[in-house]
């Protein structure tokens, strides 16, 4: 029982000791690498309470914008997206009936199969990427990921009005309490590599932290079945963490189902154009393909960029028909203006 106490008060002040160095955070938007590693370890002692903690502290802070005008996006109006919000809160994913358009689709997919992109190192146990950029060709696969830099994403058009739409800045915003902030844009091939660097290209379950609280938007651009790389999420997972996994790092498939359970384990199958949002803080991978390949463009709102360092925009590659929307939600899009 003793042990117990004083392990409750030491967790106690480390936690006071952190807050305190957040609160620094927000008025210099500086911090050290240490500050982060406390941060994680932090997550996984108080078993996500101290993200919840901040989030509540930000939001009362922050507050929303009273203005978004939803009804143009792609998910359509905020009374549509009431239930969907509600299920995002609840299980961690939600699933779009909306869907990208064939011409958008074709539009990202012919960007992506003629832009030279960096692939990823499987030589090493870290999330290197080469310095030399290749096309992705499916006949001649070097790596299991190939990934594209912000810059490279934002200059093809069909993405960029997706970064740019207030449909999905309605959503993050209502999911993270407060007015969102874009902090990052991904955009990837994955391929059959014969398991093969699978840690390093997030094809083992884990949980994200990048961020205090975030969402991601997933966008599947090709057909996505069992044997192509859905996207696997654990049901529930992003609202405390388990102690029976309270740990930082990769897990393996049998290990999470023995704490979950495999009905909650989801297979994220399918069509081009397939939308999606996930809180990426539960346990979640890409499975590592069997055949084919798959490409997949992500959109990550956050309420803090406290956390992860992210590339930022170049503003001179935005459009100037979106410099209304950067102005009007400056707080959103500050990385970029």
């Amino acid at each position: 029982m003793l042990r117990e106490i004083k392990k409750y008060f030491r967790l106690k002040r480390k936690v006071k000791k952190f807050l305190k160095e957040y609160d620094a955070f927000e008025l210099t938007k500086i911090y050290s690498k240490d500050s982060y590693i406390k941060f994680r370890s932090l997550f996984v002692e108080t078993k996500g309470e101290i993200n919840d903690k901040i989030s509540l502290q930000i939001s009362n802070k922050i507050g929303k914008y009273s203005n978004v005008d939803s009804s143009n996006g792609i998910l359509g109006s905020s009374v549509n997206l009431s239930e969907k919000i509600k299920k995002l809160q609840q299980d961690g994913y939600v699933i779009f009936e909306e869907s990208l358009s064939e011409n958008v689709i074709e539009s990202i997919l012919n960007y992506a199969q003629n832009t030279p992109v960096s692939y990823l190192d499987v030589t090493t146990e870290n999330q290197d990427f080469s310095s030399k950029k290749v096309l992705f060709d499916e006949k001649n696969i070097v790596s299991p990921r190939y990934q594209f830099t912000g810059n490279e994403i934002i200059k093809c058009p069909a993405l960029q009005e997706l970064v740019f739409d207030t449909s999905l800045l309605y959503f993050a915003q209502e999911y993270l309490g407060c007015k969102p902030i874009l902090d990052l844009v991904a955009f990837w091939w994955s391929a059959p590599f014969e398991g093969k660097g699978k840690s390093a290209a997030a094809q083992m379950y884990h949980f994200d932290l990048d961020r205090i609280k975030f969402m991601k938007f997933f966008f599947y651009i090709t057909d996505v079945d069992t044997n192509t790389g859905p996207h696997c999420y654990v049901k529930g997972s992003h609202t405390k963490l388990p102690k029976q996994i309270d740990r930082d790092g990769r897990f393996e498939d049998d290990e999470i189902e023995k704490v979950f359970g495999t009905a909650n384990l989801i297979e994220i199958c399918g069509k081009k154009g397939s939308i999606m949002a996930v809180d990426t803080r539960g346990f979640h991978k890409g499975k590592d393909l069997l055949e084919g390949k798959r490409l997949l463009f992500q959109i990550q709102f956050t309420n803090s960029l406290f956390g992860q360092q992210y590339d930022v925009i170049d503003y001179q590659l935005i459009d100037s028909k979106y410099k209304d929307i950067l102005s009007k939600y400056n707080h959103t899009y500050n990385n970029i203006s």
